[in-house]
């Protein structure tokens, strides 16, 4: 399953629809571009709370997957650890929210 998630992602980075990186993201939660947030297993707790404070008023589903910031940044084809990666897509925000949704910690930020 989370194979799938990760091929997804690299689709949507080929096509241009993925946002990386923190500050990225988080610009993109804060004027409401981003459909969907994915947080890597091993990042850090203040990461994680800042974004989801961030995206306090929009509605955007942020996940926590089961693939570490190695296994996202190859995914992605980058050589740096990614923490943290966003889709401004509905259509790719759905398939990767299916494909991560029954085995993963989900929670909307609202």
């Amino acid at each position: 399953m989370e194979s799938k998630l990760l091929n997804l992602l690299g689709i949507a980075r080929r096509a241009g629809h993925v946002i990386i990186g923190f500050d990225a993201v988080k610009a993109a939660l804060t004027a409401s571009r981003a459909r969907l947030v994915l947080l890597a297993a091993d990042r850090s707790a203040k990461t994680e709370k800042e974004l989801r404070y961030a995206a306090q008023n929009s509605p955007c589903p942020i996940v926590v997957i089961d693939a570490d910031k190695a296994q996202i940044a190859h995914a992605l084809g980058m050589q740096k650890p990614v923490a943290v990666a966003a889709t401004d897509d509905r259509g790719f925000a759905a398939a990767m929210h299916k494909a991560c949704r029954t085995d993963t910690k989900e929670d909307v930020a609202l």
